[in-house]
């Protein structure tokens, strides 16, 4: 049966919309770069993000565009106001106020922790990644998630354009697997407590946003999201070197990538 050209460039733009959206959190729940205000705060930006959120959660009530306008009407701020609330926020160390670092959540062990880290390392290095040895995040870290999949909707989305099927299939799958497994577990407890943490600021706007996003996008491909309530794990000595960070917090191994 052909493939309707219609349906098929619908369903890119839909793809494209979970990149923008990825890749929004991503540079949201990293420690902010000089320029990336002007994702949050700039005409362009906003509307970009606004455009992509429309095509996700089409209900003009839905709780992804309220997150949306939310974090739209917040006023806009420079880079230097934003590093110093991150650092308030998330702080120095691995719990900070609010933590982000999945492998912190959860039933004690540090056995265990080294094998949800290991699991994690394993989904990118399936797909040719590994840490950016510069940077200082560890890859349990959401923006580091956030980052994951925005890959994989983009060799996704360039899987389509290219009517590569097998490879299409390959990525949603990963996406779904991942979600599952990692970030649509422990993403939900994350964005409550920095929805909770910052009521009224933008990295609260911002938990809003990613709360909102993962419910959609769980709620679409029929992942169960994890509780909203996950204990830390006791604050053990930490022997897991800090090996990931963003931007540029993956990198591709080897060369002539063309997806």
């Amino acid at each position: 049966m052909p493939i309707d050209p219609r349906s098929s460039a619908a369903a890119e733009v839909d793809v494209l919309a979970q990149v923008v959206l990825c890749r929004v959190l991503k540079l949201g729940l990293d420690r902010p770069a000089a320029d990336a205000h002007q994702t949050f705060f700039s005409a362009e930006g906003k509307q970009t993000l606004r455009r992509a959120v429309e095509l996700l959660d089409p209900k003009p009530d839905g709780g992804l565009r309220r997150a949306q306008e939310r974090l739209a009407g917040r006023p806009a701020v420079g880079a230097q106001f934003l590093r110093d609330a991150y650092d308030r926020m998330f702080g120095h160390t691995l719990r900070g106020q609010v933590c982000p670092y999945e492998c912190e959540y959860g039933k004690p062990g540090v056995f265990r922790q080294a094998q949800e880290l290991a699991d994690l390392g394993g989904s990118y290095s399936a797909f040719g990644l590994q840490p950016h040895a510069a940077k200082h995040q560890r890859h349990d870290h959401i923006a580091c998630q956030m980052e994951f999949l925005e890959f994989l909707a983009q060799k996704k989305l360039w899987a389509m354009q290219h009517g590569d099927a097998e490879m299409a299939e390959i990525t949603s799958g990963a996406f779904r697997q991942f979600l599952r497994d990692h970030t649509g577990r422990f993403g939900p407890v994350f964005a409550v407590a920095l929805r909770r943490a910052d009521p009224d600021g933008f990295y609260g706007a911002l938990g809003a946003l990613l709360e909102s996003y993962l419910t959609t996008i769980c709620e679409q491909l029929g992942v169960e999201t994890g509780p909203k309530t996950l204990q830390l794990r006791p604050d053990e000595p930490d022997t897991t070197p800090m090996a990931c960070g963003t931007p540029d917090l993956l990198v591709q191994i080897g060369e002539g990538h063309d997806g």
